[in-house]
């Protein structure tokens, strides 16, 4: 009986390995770009290797709307961290990956924009500052939670979180970091080689 269960099992790890080849093989060549020969496919950002998973967390939110870090699932999310206080180097962030979403065209509803703050002490000023940025979710605790997910980030990054920007994929993977303020151009050419390679 246990030989006729398994039989009846085997088209349907065929068809799983079939339908998880392609994308493994994509990753695969993504993570080692010398694969393809003399293509020029080096990236900007520094790979999180290996891909760091985001756990599920409820998170709250600016607008009190709340956040579930299963939401990230299906999206590629942009995010990056900041103070409340939300300085030059924050709204430059915001702006450029406000830009970077609008470039990618009809890609960019499968773009998430996401601001963790690494403390909730001047969320009144910040309301007006980020207004120019509707559409962003801005991520303010609870503590434990916010922090457990900056601890990730830390760990993906090697260095710090604030002021850098990250990459996270549309399977909640933290897959590569940035310094802080980085070039919105290198943002967008690696996010559109990521797209490009990886289908998901």
């Amino acid at each position: 009986m246990m030989e006729t269960a398994l039989r009846s099992l085997t088209p349907f790890w065929i068809l799983l390995a079939i339908t998880a080849l392609p994308f493994l093989a994509a990753w695969i060549v993504y993570l080692n770009p010398a694969l393809l020969g003399d293509r020029s496919t080096s990236n900007h950002g520094t790979l999180v290797a290996p891909p760091q998973p985001i756990p599920p967390m409820q998170l709250d939110t600016l607008d009190a709307a709340g956040f579930d870090t299963a939401g990230l699932a299906g999206n590629w999310t942009l995010l990056t961290v900041a103070d409340s206080n939300c300085d030059r180097d924050c709204e430059t962030n915001l702006y450029h990956l406000r830009q970077i979403r609008l470039a990618m065209g009809e890609e960019r509803q499968r773009i998430l924009r996401l601001l963790v703050l690494n403390d909730a002490e001047a969320t009144d000023a910040l309301r007006e500052r980020i207004a120019p940025f509707e559409g962003t979710v801005i991520v303010t605790g609870p503590a434990p939670a916010r922090d457990r997910l900056l601890e990730i980030l830390n760990e993906g990054s090697g260095s710090g979180t604030t002021n850098r920007v990250f990459l996270i994929d549309p399977l909640g993977n933290l897959m590569m970091a940035y310094p802080p303020v980085p070039p919105a151009n290198d943002v967008l050419k690696d996010l559109e080689r990521v797209l490009e390679v990886v289908q998901l």
